[in-house]
């Protein structure tokens, strides 16, 4: 695909990026001048898995899940067309700032965990849940991406036996041994949590094998030796999902109930908003800017 090409009445204007399957770009209507983002297949293996990623996007619609808008063959090239969500991934924003506030966390897991549940109730399994597939705009209102690895009850098997799906760091145990759960995507905001909340992984290593080795030991760095003012609150909910038996991990749907527990949470509405605004202010409008174009 060139830039300037027209694919459904959406015109491709900037490359974002590229990702497992294919490239990403951002287009504008010709007519209605709405923003997408156009995602093309460069992978003609990957095609049916492509296709779920289409089928599975399309069947969910929630205000912090990215929407599919079209799935489209051009020239005999498979394309998604969905929502352009403004905003910085967390995974550069980690990058840029390390640790990110305790209150700004919670918010952001709160609406995380929001569209999770929502998937969860469907039977859709994410699989994929990391910094980099979750965007957050100035105003702090966060979005789900990337469907490219989620399975539904209606999803075909596209994996051989043998393979692994996901990015290693963030997969709970049980999906090194090719089994894999709603449960599943729960240790997945654990470690979500703790990296947000520390600016670090909580399973890390040289190699595959030993960050692997530390997932199924269920072997980690306490949050509070890095963070030592973190609240006991956020150390404990973070034990609550990763743990190695699946079975004892705390489900998307009690996790959100203690985060929005207000007689608990230990932040007032009035730190909420200083929090923000005070975090969000640190990153100039240039800055913000060029984040969006990379």
């Amino acid at each position: 695909m060139q830039l300037g090409q027209n694919i459904k009445g959406y015109v491709l204007t900037q490359w974002l990026g590229s990702g497992g399957m294919g490239e990403v770009y951002q287009a504008q209507h010709q007519t209605s001048r709405r923003p997408a983002a156009v995602k093309v297949l460069y992978r003609a293996d990957q095609a049916a898995r492509f296709r779920n990623e289409a089928y599975i996007q399309a069947s969910v619609q929630h205000p912090h899940i990215a929407a599919l808008y079209e799935y489209t063959i051009e020239n005999g090239t498979p394309c998604i067309i969905m929502e352009y969500v403004e905003g910085i991934t967390l995974e550069k924003l980690i990058k840029r700032q390390g640790r990110l506030p305790e209150a700004f966390v919670w918010k952001v897991m709160e609406q995380i965990v929001l569209a999770v549940i929502y998937l969860h109730e469907r039977h859709i399994i994410h699989r994929d849940l990391k910094p980099g597939n979750v965007k957050v705009n100035r105003e702090s209102f966060a979005k789900l991406l990337d469907f490219g690895i989620a399975k539904s009850t209606y999803t075909p098997k596209l994996t051989q036996e043998g393979y692994i799906v996901g990015t290693s760091h963030y997969m709970a145990p049980e999906q090194f041994h090719g089994k894999v759960s709603i449960q599943s995507d729960c240790w997945s905001l654990g470690v979500l949590f703790y990296e947000m909340l520390t600016g670090h992984l909580p399973f890390d290593g040289r190699s595959e094998t030993e960050v692997r080795l530390k997932i199924e030991r269920g072997q980690y760095t306490s949050p509070d030796l890095l963070v030592p003012h973190l609240t006991k609150r956020s150390k404990r909910l973070i034990h609550k999902l990763l743990r190695i038996n699946s079975a004892n991990r705390m489900t998307a749907a009690e996790l959100l109930q203690e985060l929005t527990s207000p007689a608990d949470n230990g932040f007032s509405l009035a730190e909420w908003v200083d929090t923000f605004t005070d975090f969000m202010g640190k990153i100039s409008v240039k800055r913000w800017i060029r984040t969006k174009n990379h």
